[in-house]
């Protein structure tokens, strides 16, 4: 005769000291969650208390140097109406028309900043210098995606942002259409907008923005913008262009 078969017992409860296991994990992995939370937060408040300092100038490197002595005289600005400055471009002047004595200087800079970059590839000032020695080549197209690309990860970079600037800007002359052309022209003021007072582009910047604004039909911000260049530098001779481009109602 077989016996009958039984229910199986129920599990028996977890020791005490297991229970008390299971908690204090359960608390540690809480207390590190709360902690990268806390640590996410303060990054957050030193960004913004504290923000980045804006990506100027050259980097130490002796070709980098040698290109800025082939080019310092050159201002890649053409149409003659828009203002450009930059580390790689030390006068601030007026456009002229770009040589064939022009042009090999600029390739050879070109050559030179290609073989700094080797050395330092993920230096965002010698992929503005090559955006640079695009506009002044007139390759607008090579010139904005450069420019974007320094600017893609939000790092303060006013010499890109005057770069692209004027390059849109410059696009915006030689566009058939005209609503592409004040689309240009629109997203060109943006990037001057987007410089700071104090970073060393700022008067160029300044300056191209009250001038566009006129071309585009925004005469009253232009002149605000033009009275505010007029007040930081208003005795030298880019104002007295200003005032010419603007009227005597500035």
């Amino acid at each position: 005769m077989t016996s009958p078969t039984l229910p199986p017992l129920p599990a028996a409860p977890a020791p005490v000291a297991e229970l008390e296991h299971r908690i204090k994990w359960r608390l540690v992995a809480v207390g590190v969650f709360l902690a990268m939370m806390a640590g996410l937060l303060a990054m957050a408040i030193v960004t913004l208390v504290a923000p980045a300092r804006p990506i100027v100038g050259l980097p130490d490197d002796p070709d980098a140097g040698a290109a800025r002595e082939l080019v310092r005289d050159l201002t890649p600005v053409a149409g003659g109406t828009l203002r450009f400055q930059s580390a790689l471009f030390a006068v601030d002047s007026a456009a002229r028309a770009i040589t064939a004595a022009d042009a090999g200087r600029i390739a050879r800079a070109s050559d030179l900043i290609e073989r700094a970059r080797q050395r330092h590839p993920r230096d965002p000032r010698l992929e503005i210098c090559t955006a640079h020695l695009a506009l002044a080549r007139r390759l607008y197209a090579r010139a904005e995606a450069g420019y974007r690309s320094v600017l893609y990860f939000g790092d303060p970079c006013p010499d890109a942002r005057l770069g692209l600037g004027v390059t849109l800007a410059l696009e915006a002359q030689i566009e058939g259409d005209v609503s592409l052309a004040r689309a240009l022209q629109l997203q060109a003021i943006a990037q001057f907008a987007a410089v700071s007072p104090g970073d060393p582009p700022w008067l160029a910047a300044l300056y191209d923005r009250a001038v566009l604004l006129e071309q585009v039909g925004r005469g009253e911000e232009a002149r605000r913008w033009g009275r505010e260049y007029l007040r930081q530098d208003g005795g030298s001779a880019w104002a007295e262009r200003l005032r010419r481009e603007l009227g005597p109602t500035l």
